[in-house]
């Protein structure tokens, strides 16, 4: 089942600041969110943490 976080998990799970996880959405080295509302987005799980393994095994 998808699990969804929020921006201020994301930010807490991977310890960057939302402007640069912002920043990284937006130049395409992090997944982008989904828009749930008009006004919600989130994070899937699976995506972030596919994301951190990768960041692990390229160091």
């Amino acid at each position: 089942m998808a699990q969804f976080l929020t921006p201020k998990a994301v930010c807490d799970k991977i310890s960057l600041s939302r402007a640069t996880l912002d920043r990284m959405v937006a130049a395409g080295k992090f997944p982008k969110p989904i828009q749930l509302t008009e006004r919600r987005l989130a994070y899937s799980l699976a995506d972030v943490e596919a994301w951190m393994t990768d960041r692990m095994e390229a160091a």
